[in-house]
């Protein structure tokens, strides 16, 4: 406990420690490659071998127009598994100036990686490099046999947006042993690709078939990724307002967003997402080199769906839909199934018993006048429950699932609509709790908050003459509980923070001002529940200090 004490404090010297700014507009120049300061995953001490799946491959052929890499993927025959683990590590250099850009990563129709790029300047001579990892052993099931892979990045080229991602892409299987035990995943695994919901079509279906026989637990993971008006959704406004301030362009349908998931009809949940903001986002210099969190790889969403297993264990086709009742732009929506069955029965069987999952949240919204504008407020809560069961070899086992979210976004939009201040806040749980004969079998909890401010003022006649300036302060903390479905002790937590500052002007495509800070800080557990701390700081696109206090100290 002493260690730890002292730990949070010199974090918090090191968090505190403010930067003196310069007097004079700057324009940055070379910026340093980008870091974030959430832990890689870790990798276990056991044989193992690496796969390659693409090496410097170039995001657009000669003619500018893009390009994927693509081949058949398979179980390395000195690593046949099982698998303790196996991770993806992509490396992407790129320079020139360029927008963020959408990447993705398919493995036998399943969408394993999805993320979005660095956004770099062009302003500098040196190419900007960056590495990211991501754990793929849940998805070991589909990983068994040949698959055939697509990926990379969607990227498009200009006379002024010249910069082509070269990507190196590996997937690295260690094999399990006595001391490193084969990870416990899914049995199967559905990967239903990904569809765009708009306006025009708020609603997008994907369809299952082929699901085994013998489901004894289903979960639904699910990325979401806004695009167009729906980008930065969460400083969208109600129509009215928008219509008040016509020259400012703002966006509307107010800032709540979420996607009711149904299966083959039936009303499942209510998905929702983390507050992603890309490279490009409310300013650009805001994210050189710290870049906001889950940027190279967003973060997706699970959500327990057993008490629908009994459905879905006919062997016919199945459902999946997502609709968006508010949507302002436009959402790419990514599902996956990761399904458990049962060892000893080739069939299982059951019924969904409690179906309590609302149309629409409890909502209000408020428009009141404050100096020199108005004030957005928005509130929003759900609370829904379903509950099923499944009839097994160990018998027949009850699941209950409850989801609670509330939700708070209150926006000053000041200076003719040109100047927001976003203060947010996201939080809820999804308790999972399974009985066989009354006795409880798995009892489990996740809890999730999002707190999100923003500012940002922006003066912009087109993307080569503007000024824009703002910050954001995002935090992610996510805590993970286990118990009887009374008492619970946590397995594992994290608390991810960010706050950042930047500013640009351009005049006639020539940048007069481009600068930003930023500080990052992670503490809580990595992936082996080891506790680890790093902090991050950045002034002018450089890296100012950069302290980790790995697990073990």
């Amino acid at each position: 406990m002493r260690i730890f004490t002292i730990v949070l404090s010199l974090v918090l010297t090191w968090v505190f420690a403010g930067a003196v700014a310069s007097a004079a507009p700057i324009v940055e120049g070379d910026t340093d490659n980008p870091v974030t300061a959430a832990p890689g995953v870790t990798r276990p001490d056991s044989p193992h071998c690496s796969v390659t799946l693409a090496d410097a491959f170039r995001s657009n052929a000669a003619d500018g127009s893009p390009q994927f890499y693509e081949g058949t993927l398979a179980p390395p025959k000195a690593c046949p598994g099982p698998w303790a683990k196996v991770v993806m590590d992509q490396t992407v250099t790129v320079s020139g100036r360029q927008y963020a850009r959408i990447g993705d990563l398919r493995i036998g129709g399943t969408e394993v990686w999805w993320g979005t790029t660095e956004e770099p300047s062009g302003e500098g001579h040196r190419p900007i490099t960056y590495h990211f990892d991501k754990d793929l052993t849940p998805y070991s099931a589909l990983l068994r046999t040949p698959q055939p892979f697509h990926g990379g990045i969607e990227n498009y080229n200009s006379a002024i947006y010249t910069g082509v991602y070269a990507q190196t892409v590996t997937l690295t299987y260690y094999q399990a042993d006595r001391k490193h035990p084969a990870a416990v995943t899914p049995d199967h695994v559905a990967g239903l690709g990904h569809a765009d919901a708009t306006p025009a079509a708020p609603t997008v279906h994907f369809g299952a078939q082929g699901l085994p026989r013998n489901i004894t637990r289903a979960y639904l993971e699910v990325t979401l990724e806004g695009h167009a008006c729906d980008e930065q959704w969460f400083d969208d406004v109600p129509d009215a307002v928008a219509a008040k301030y016509p020259p400012a362009g703002l966006c509307g349908k107010g800032p709540y967003r979420e996607a009711n998931f149904a299966i083959d009809g039936a009303s499942a949940g209510s998905a929702f997402t983390f507050p992603h903001i890309y490279s490009g986002g409310i300013v650009p210099q805001l994210w050189r080199p710290v870049v906001a969190i889950d940027t190279f790889s967003l973060h997706a969403e699970t959500y327990d769906v057993t008490p629908f297993a009994g459905r879905l264990v006919d062997g016919g086709t199945h459902d999946f839909s997502f609709s968006f009742p508010d949507i302002g732009g436009e959402f790419t929506v990514v599902p996956t199934l990761l399904l458990y069955t049962d060892k000893n029965a080739t069939q299982t069987s059951g019924a969904l018993t409690q179906h309590d999952v609302a149309a629409a949240p409890a909502r209000q919204e408020t428009v009141e006048d404050i100096s020199g504008g108005v004030n957005v407020t928005v509130t929003a809560k759900r609370h829904d429950v379903t509950a099923g069961y499944v009839d097994t070899s160990a018998g027949r086992v009850y699941t209950r699932v409850e989801r609670t979210r509330d939700y708070r976004n209150s926006d000053d939009v000041t200076g003719g609509g040109f100047t927001q201040h976003v203060v947010q806040a996201d939080a809820g749980q999804q308790t999972s709790v399974s009985t066989v004969d009354g006795r409880v079998r798995s009892a489990d909890r996740h809890t999730w908050s999002y707190p999100l401010t923003t500012d940002a003022t922006a003066n912009i006649t087109d993307d080569q003459n503007l000024r824009i300036s703002g910050s954001v302060d995002m935090t992610k903390i996510l805590g993970d509980l286990t118990g009887d479905g009374r008492t619970w002790r946590p397995v594992r937590a994290s608390r991810e923070w960010l706050a950042s500052s930047g500013v640009l002007a351009r005049t006639n495509g020539v940048n007069t001002e481009a600068d930003g800070r930023s500080k990052t800080l992670f503490t809580g557990t990595d992936d082996r529940g080891r506790p680890y701390f790093h902090y991050v700081a950045s002034e002018h696109g450089l890296i100012t200090e950069n302290r980790e206090l790995p697990g073990g100290r």
